[in-house]
């Protein structure tokens, strides 16, 4: 993961325009609809739509299950869309937003996998429709790391390797939490005494590109002995250039979550550790925080997840806690 982050594909958000801005039927019809207030008033939510960046890979198919319990819990209508592909597709998502809007959903919750999404979800807003964001800002409600944050907890496992640690980073882009995430990881880096960021590529989350862009980084600093990503979809790019190169006990990895091979290669010595979350939980929390301020309650514009890097000596353990 995705969110997580991840420039995705250039969209022009003055080309996509909404459908229909009518109020959203789960509140008091008498609310304003050009503020978001609309949506923080009024009974309970009756329908929310989640689209999914991802909702064929393990840990967005997690989390959409997790937020599908959690409103059937609460008695809340839910649907989910996304890409049918196996490559996050941003224009696809913002139509699928623009359509639960004109279909008057009363929650709608999501990946901002761009800054196009950012006037999207306030055209949601301004029709009384709460938003929630995973990983990424622009929702009522955003559940998610602090990346700059997540960015230090990466330097914090591989200084605790033995030596000097030349990490190449390989980020979904320049942009957004991605930034975030990089910047994070070389302002700690620059307070430790062994870590040294030498180089960074981007692939756009597109697993496709993953192997390519390992090669070129490796090529291009050879003296990398470790490389890390906050994306899952790397992993089975990274592992391969390690294993190409015979480079696997002279390079390492710090990956984005178990799935998608990131389990198999701590356990076969080429990654040092992964990056997990509480997925379930984040499924669950930011439907319920949703659902919470429909009902007028308190809610935090922006709820922490928790985070861990997972080594081999503790995998199998966090795994086993629900971590993902």
């Amino acid at each position: 993961m995705s969110r997580r982050p991840y420039r995705l594909i250039a969209i022009s958000a003055c080309a996509l325009a909404l459908a229909a801005c009518a109020a959203n039927p789960d509140k008091d019809s008498t609310a304003p609809a050009n503020s978001t207030t609309a949506a923080t008033t009024g009974g309970p939510l009756k329908t929310a739509e989640f689209v999914n960046p991802l909702p064929q890979y393990p840990a967005w198919r997690t989390i959409g299950d997790c937020m599908a319990d959690a409103a059937k819990a609460r008695g809340i209508e839910f649907t989910e869309s996304g890409p049918t592909g196996g490559t996050l597709d941003a224009t696809k998502m913002i139509q699928q937003i623009q359509q639960a809007t004109a279909n008057k959903k009363g929650a709608i919750i999501t990946f901002p996998a761009s800054d196009a999404f950012t006037p999207v979800l306030q055209q949601a807003q301004k029709a009384g429709i709460i938003t929630g964001t995973l990983y990424g800002e622009g929702g009522d409600v955003v559940v998610g790391p602090n990346y700059t944050d997540l960015g230090k907890m990466y330097v914090d496992a591989i200084a605790k390797r033995p030596g000097q640690q030349n990490v190449g980073l390989m980020a979904q882009s320049d942009t957004g939490q991605a930034k975030q995430w990089a910047d994070g990881v070389t302002a700690a880096a620059k307070a430790t005494s062994n870590v040294k960021i030498v180089g960074t590529v981007y692939t756009n989350d597109d697993a496709a590109k993953a192997l390519d862009q390992a090669n070129a980084l490796l090529t291009a600093h050879p003296e990398i002995n470790i490389i890390a990503s906050h994306m899952g979809s790397v992993t089975p790019g990274v592992v391969a250039a390690i294993k190409a190169r015979n480079l696997v006990g002279k390079v390492s990895f710090v990956a984005s979550g178990a799935d998608n091979g990131g389990k198999e290669a701590i356990a076969d010595g080429i990654a040092y550790g992964a990056w997990l979350q509480g997925l379930c939980d984040e499924g669950k929390t930011v439907l319920d925080a949703v659902a919470d301020k429909a009902e007028g309650k308190t809610v935090a514009a922006h709820i922490d997840a928790d985070e861990k890097i997972g080594t081999k000596e503790d995998l199998t353990t966090l795994l086993g806690q629900g971590w993902g």
